[in-house]
């Protein structure tokens, strides 16, 4: 799949307050920022794979979706005014099985 198909797939890939856990492996992780007035917070989203954990919340910025940690929402979300930290994103659970 070419990057142009791939990021327009994770740009919409939450839909009615909901992600797909296929989708949810795929977002990028942001550790740190210049602009985090530009990001916009989407919601919380709380979900364990067989090998990790997601534990954190998702945000856009310049038009592409994000994950960041526990950590990093309660401190960004006060200095940046971010609205609906409270919005939990359910996680659709569409992971192969493994025998």
């Amino acid at each position: 799949m070419s990057d142009y198909k791939y990021e327009e797939l994770l740009r919409n890939s939450i839909v009615g307050n909901k992600i797909k856990a296929s989708h949810l492996v795929h977002i990028p992780k942001m550790k740190d920022c210049d602009h985090w007035e530009d990001a916009t917070f989407i919601g919380r989203v709380k979900y364990k794979f067989k090998y990790s954990e997601y534990d954190g919340g998702l945000i856009k910025y310049h038009g592409r979706i994000y994950y960041i940690n526990t950590k990093q929402i309660t401190p960004l979300a006060q200095c940046y005014k971010w609205k609906n930290v409270s919005n939990i994103l359910g996680v659709i659970d569409d992971m192969p099985k493994e025998s």
